[in-house]
């Protein structure tokens, strides 16, 4: 069989043609040509209308949602970084916290002074039942303790021992300044005595009989000293803890005999870490690597630190600090655990981007691009913001000034109402828990809007309540001024890992919070811009809030407490002071059932700082002071009754002991008889004979076992040891 074999081909050669050069003049030409072009289309796109659309860059997921997680900064370099970028922003976004707010009655322990046993005292109003905050004035079983400013001292004659007696009088009499905490004899109510006290002054606390006292050092630092004061009239300096000069003290609380104190440090840079924190023999401080931050890198400019300190000796026990931007720092402390929160701004670049994304055409094409690729650029949030900004100036700048005045009108209408629709997007409150115990990181969280005070924040059978105002802020002035309109409030409810399970949005319409009480399961808001709506809300089931009752009236309360179950007194101006008795006993339906002006009177200090105030339930009577004196009225049968004023200069506390009242002004301390209001008895602080203390021997302090196996380094003496976040 024959195989079948395809015959090759001839190969056929291609025909060659003629080829004629190019004149080197004709490719020049072209060259000059095609740059002109480029040259024109770069002219017409730098004047808005380009010729070929960029090709667009998908615009990043807006992460105001998310969830910030808390981690440790990696490295010195890496903290750097990110206070430089907060230092060098002119943002300050303050940081916010706290809730359930009553009086309570302290059964203090049987004591004897004359004969007389203490079975009835009261504390300082704080905010949460058992956990103590500091305060001007204190009392334990028979003694008042009074921090005050602005005296002076005469000195006299020194006696035996050394011991020097110096006489406390008014300014007019001495020149040498005096700033002193008064240690005053209470009982018996109608044989006052000056005891002693102790050469400096601030706020104070008191534990197992150790006297904690918030002052500053010589230089001006913020210093804690602690004072035995089983005798008063010798008192004894125990320890002191000097902190840096770069520190403030945010706040305190004193539960369960251990002393929880929150400072903000500034820090010092090119070089910042390890950081002090206390110095002095016992000195703490804090490396870059046991700070915190939040997953989110906000902006930050200072430390947060919550110290564990034992009162008894003034030994620091454990510690933990985060980064944020310096501002208004308050701290809720519920039994369980300690929230801080952080107020912080949306991504000003991710809502401009979006507002361009849904409102095409109201930017040209190139801004939109230059939008968009600037926050895929790997730079900081606030050169980003500083770009974005220029970027903004100069687009409207190079326009004449008929063109600008249209542009900035449609600007500011159309983000009028891209603003409203996402006014829940632009601020938001960034929340810690903290462990009480072993002040480790429990949980974090967020919710929109920013809070008024600590008061603002509850925990009730395990879940957050909050309540935070929404909207106001516009992030661009050239699109107009801040928009009032669209305020409104929000009360959220956060699970144990503080996620939102339910809200009531909506609240006071144009306005924005004055005041807030969580009551177990209730919650009170106050909102003002020209009236006064007082809401009522249940909070019984935490996953579906429902605000039940509103009453509108003149006026505003900046202070509300629960007098009884479902009677509550609200403390504010209309005007001049207005006392407002609110019955709740239906929702539904609060009433106004009692009223009261103080004539003359225009501020109290009880409508900004609630430990001014004082409910004596037992008598149905409460105290606040004013301008020209303090006042005890009267609440009986849900009616408002002045039922004592008090004419004295600068009233600043009042308080209770069995059955008699006290009221602390600057220049002493009268005594009445509960019931009838008798004057019982009066000293007066510019008579009193003073007792220089002990000289301060400083013993000791001793880090426990688990600060000095921990990662931060404290200092005893000129002793290296790690002290554990």
């Amino acid at each position: 069989m024959e195989e079948n074999i395809a015959t090759p081909q001839p190969v056929q050669k291609p025909v060659l043609k003629r080829q004629f050069p190019v004149p080197i003049p004709l490719i020049a030409t072209i060259l000059i040509v095609l740059g002109a072009l480029s040259l024109l289309l770069l002219k017409k796109s730098s004047q808005n209308a380009p010729l070929f659309s960029p090709t667009p860059i998908p615009a990043p997921k807006n992460t105001f949602y998310d969830k910030d997680t808390f981690i440790k900064i990696k490295s010195d370099s890496d903290f750097i970084e990110l206070v430089s970028a907060g230092q060098n922003s002119q943002q300050r976004l303050p940081l916010t916290g706290g809730g359930d707010l009553r009086m309570m009655a302290v059964k203090a322990s049987p004591s004897d002074s004359a004969g007389q046993t203490v079975e009835r005292a009261s504390g300082t109003n704080v905010q949460v039942v058992g956990i103590d905050e500091p305060d001007i004035v204190k009392t334990d079983d028979t003694s008042i303790y009074y921090s005050k400013q602005g005296q002076y001292r005469c000195f006299g004659e020194n006696i035996g021992g050394g011991i020097s007696l110096m006489k406390t009088m008014p300014s007019r009499r001495c020149g040498q300044s005096n700033s002193e905490v008064t240690a005053v004899s209470a009982v018996p109510a109608t044989a006052m005595k000056v005891q002693g006290s102790i050469p400096e002054n601030g706020e104070l606390l008191i534990s197992d009989k150790i006297l904690v006292v918030f002052g500053n050092s010589e230089q001006g630092a913020m210093q804690l000293s602690g004072y035995s004061v089983i005798n008063p009239a010798t008192p004894k300096k125990m320890w002191e803890l000097p902190f840096s000069n770069r520190s403030q003290k945010i706040g305190a609380r004193l539960y369960k005999g251990n002393l929880y104190v929150v400072t903000a440090t500034t820090p010092t840079l090119p070089r910042p870490c390890p950081m002090p924190l206390i110095e002095g023999k016992t000195m703490l401080k804090i490396r870059c690597s046991d700070i915190y931050m939040p997953s989110s890198r906000p902006l930050a400019d200072a430390v947060y630190s919550v110290v564990k300190i034992n009162p008894q000796t003034g030994a620091a026990t454990k510690s933990i600090s985060f980064i944020a931007q310096q501002g208004q720092t308050d701290l809720y402390m519920s039994p369980n655990a300690l929230y801080l929160s952080y107020q912080m701004q949306g991504n000003s670049l991710q809502i401009l981007n979006q507002f361009i994304a849904e409102n095409k055409g109201v930017f040209p094409s190139y801004i939109e691009d230059k939008v968009n690729k600037l926050l895929q650029y790997d730079l900081t949030q606030s050169t980003k913001e500083m770009e974005m900004n220029n970027l903004l100036s100069y687009y409207l700048s190079g326009m004449d000034e008929s063109e600008r005045l249209k542009q900035e009108n449609q600007l500011q209408n159309t983000f009028k109402r891209f603003f409203n629709k996402y006014k829940r997007s632009f601020d938001y409150t960034g929340l810690v828990k903290i462990g009480n115990d072993d002040l480790t990181v429990m949980a974090t969280g967020k919710v929109p809007g920013f809070t008024l005070n600590q008061y603002a924040y509850d925990e009730w059978k395990g879940d957050l309540r909050i309540a935070t105002t929404i909207g106001g802020r516009n992030p661009f002035y050239m699109f107009g001024s801040n928009d009032l309109e669209s305020q409104v409030s929000d009360v959220y409810v956060l699970n144990g890992n503080l996620e939102v399970k339910g809200s009531a949005k909506d609240l006071g319409k144009t306005e924005r919070i004055y005041s807030v009480r969580f009551m177990e399961d209730r919650g009170y808001i106050v909102t003002f811009r020209q009236t006064d709506p007082f809401y009522v809300l249940d909070l019984s089931n935490g996953n579906a809030p429902v605000v039940k009752g509103e009453l509108k009236i003149p006026g505003y309360s900046s202070y509300l407490h629960e007098l009884s179950n479902h009677l509550v007194l609200g403390i504010g101006r209309e005007n001049q002071v207005k006392l407002s008795l609110f019955d709740v006993s239906d929702p539904k339906a609060p009433k106004e059932v009692s009223r009261y002006d103080l004539a003359g009177e225009y501020w109290s200090e009880a409508m900004d700082n609630p430990h001014a105030f004082l409910q004596d339930a037992k008598y149905k009577i409460f105290f606040l002071p004013g301008s020209r004196g303090g006042y005890i009225f009267s609440y009986e049968g849900q009616t408002l009754n002045l039922v004592k004023a008090i004419e004295s200069p600068i009233v600043k506390r009042g308080l209770y002991l069995n059955d008699y009242f006290y009221v602390v002004s600057e220049t002493g301390i009268t005594s009445f008889k509960e019931g009838t209001w008798d004057k019982v008895g009066e000293v007066l602080f510019e008579e009193k004979l003073v007792v220089e203390p002990t000289p301060f021997e400083e013993p000791p302090i001793l880090l426990d076992d688990s600060v000095q196996s921990g990662t931060s380094e404290a200092v005893q003496g000129t002793t290296n040891k790690p002290l554990g976040l």
